[in-house]
Order: C-alpha cells, then structure tokens, then sequence
C-alpha cells in the first residue's frame, strides 16, 4: 500500500470520526428536545432534515434545474412546518394537484433541461420524504390520538423506530461477518448475508424487549407512572413489532442503495464527511417510522 494510500485512509477516518462525534452530539440534544416535548425545535429539525433528503434524492437522478430543486425542497419544507405548528391549509389533494401541474409545466417549458425522471423524483421524494420524518412527530405525539397513552409511550415509540433500524444494522453486521456464508442480495449489497439479516432480527427483538422493560422500570420509579397501561401482553406485542420493524429497516436500506446504483453513486451527498448524506444515515428510519406508526395507528382504530 502506497504512502499516499495510508493518508487517504488515515484522512476518511479523521473526518468518519469527528462527524460521528457531532452525529453523537446532535442526538444527544435533539433527544432531550424529545424527552421535555419542545415541538417547535422538533419540528424545525424534522423539516431540515425531510428538505435535505429531497434534495439528494432528487440531485441522485442527474437534475440539473435549479427550480426543481427550489420547489421539491420548499414543498418538503413546508409540509413538515405546517403539520408541525398547525398551519391552516388548503385540502392536500389540491396541493398536489396543483404541484403536479407546475412539475408539469416546467417539464414542458425546459424541455431540454427537465426530463420525466427528474420531476418524477422530485414529486416523490418531496411528499413521500416529509411523511416519513411526520411520522416521528405523530409518534412523539401518540398521545393525541391514542387513548390512554401520554407522552412517554410517545418518546419510547420514537426510540423504537431508530433501534429497530441502528441495532438491525450493527447485529446484522456483527452476526454476519462471523456466520454469514450465504449472501441475501449479492448484487445490490454483497456483504449482506442471510445469517446476519436473522441475527439481526433476532437480536434486535430481545434488546427491545430489554429496553422496554428498563423503560417501564424507568417510569414506575422516576414519575410513578405505569407504562403501556402495565398489560403484560405488551412484551409479547414488542417481539412481532420488533422484528417487522428490522424487517422493513434491511428493505428500506437495499431500497436506498438500489437507487444509488442505479445512477452510480456512493453517497447520497457528503453533508457528513465518512458518513455520506441524510439519506444514507436515516434511510432506513425512513421507512420504520412510517411502519410503527402505521402499526400503532391500526391498533388504536381496532382496540378503541
């Protein structure tokens, strides 16, 4: 290995740890935003976040207009703020619609410039993304439409989101490179095995079956409160919402990569140096939020 080889290395590390360092940092912070319920700071970093997925989604594709770009990301914005801080809107359907139309017309003027695809992703990603990120602030908000629940259900259903998608990740890599000797998707991740995926199911299961229970110690000894109402049905409810979530976190992270090696990426952007983009970080939050949430909001229909 070349000198020149060493200090590249020797670099990506220097940089992969000092933004771990501030991911680590913004965490912290932006989980005792949770924990006291401080929705404005919430949301404003919701929206931040849902704009800059769009824009690396959109940008993935190859567009070059900047008025897809400006419209795909205010679009995305305003969507998760309006939600956020209960702003009185026109029916979405007319939004879209009217959306759709101005992608339309854009398309059709800068013919040359904006192709199908290009619009096409932007639509997508600007109302699909924001959702997703919604989807945080719904469960963080469960109180609100889920009888009997208060605000802690809500912060422990936004932990479980993102340990159903960071512990898959780590026990499927850790269980993987000891076991994994047949590949799950060999051409779009070929370091993914199927010995890993069902370690990291299972694996996942039983630390959230841990975490919930040090949760509910937690609340009956911290703020004399039963968690979950105190149904010991809850432990066995954890394990199947557990392991769909792991689930749908492995697909959501093949589905983000599959796009990038379609337009022959290898980050999203590089908005965090050894990390990639937003995408490449909460790509699989990003569909286990929506899945919880669409979960608990099942539950709360048919158990009311």
């Amino acid at each position: 290995m070349s000198n020149a080889t060493k200090t590249k290395k020797k670099l990506f590390k220097g940089e992969r740890t000092a933004s771990t360092i501030v991911i680590c940092i913004c965490l912290v912070g932006f989980l005792l935003a949770v924990i006291f319920d401080k929705v404005a700071i919430i949301t404003a970093v919701l929206a931040a976040l849902a704009a800059t997925a769009t824009f690396e989604v959109t940008r993935a594709v190859g567009t070059k207009s900047k008025l897809v770009y400006i419209l795909a990301c205010t679009v995305s914005l305003f969507t998760v703020l309006a939600e956020g801080f209960a702003v009185a809107i026109p029916p979405a359907t007319i939004l879209i619609c009217i959306y759709a139309l101005v992608l339309m017309c854009l398309m059709v003027v800068r013919n040359k410039e904006i192709q199908f695809v290009h619009c096409a992703t932007a639509f997508f990603a600007s109302l699909a993304l924001p959702f997703a990120f919604l989807c945080f602030l719904r469960l963080n908000n469960v109180a609100d439409w889920f009888q009997g629940y208060t605000h802690h259900e809500g912060v422990y259903f936004v932990g479980l989101g993102f340990a159903c998608s960071w512990f898959t990740d780590t026990f499927a890599y850790l269980v993987g490179r000891k076991f994994g000797k047949h590949k799950m998707a060999p051409v779009i991740s070929p370091k993914k095995s199927v010995e890993g995926a069902i370690g990291g199911i299972v694996l996942t299961a039983v630390m959230n079956v841990i975490i919930l229970y040090l949760f509910t110690i937690g609340c009956r000894n911290l703020y004399d409160y039963t968690f979950l109402g105190g149904d010991s049905m809850n432990y066995l409810y954890i394990i199947p919402i557990s392991m769909i979530g792991s689930f749908i976190s492995m697909m959501g992270d093949l589905a983000a990569s599959v796009i990038k090696r379609n337009f022959g990426i290898k980050d999203y952007s590089q908005l965090l140096p050894g990390h990639g983009g937003i995408m490449d970080r909460f790509d699989s939050c990003i569909f286990v939020l929506p899945t919880i949430y669409c979960i608990l909001k099942l539950l709360a229909t048919y158990t009311a």
